[in-house]
């Protein structure tokens, strides 16, 4: 064998032995990333399925802070020639 050669084929093999003993932490570091960058697009729904009881704590969490607007009746203070007009006073 070439000496060239054989220096590629160690180069190499060191290469790839660093892989296979930082793989772990490779995979650690990715996947933090990978779930710090989803957020709450698929993260919400891997969590959904990971633990239920997270997500229907959730789903009561967003009800208790969400207050619709109550819809107007015909004849109520709210209406102006048609348009709504919601008063926060």
């Amino acid at each position: 064998m070439d000496a060239g050669l054989m220096i590629a084929v160690a180069v190499i093999a060191v290469a790839t032995a660093s892989l296979v003993a930082f793989a772990p932490f490779i995979h650690r570091d990715m996947r933090r990333r990978w779930e710090k960058d989803i957020g709450g697009g698929l993260g919400s729904a891997l969590d959904a399925v990971r633990r239920p009881s997270a997500e229907d704590a959730h789903a009561q969490w967003e009800a208790q802070i969400e207050m619709p607007a109550p819809a107007p009746s015909p004849g109520d203070k709210g209406l102006d020639d048609g348009r709504i007009v919601i008063d926060l006073n």
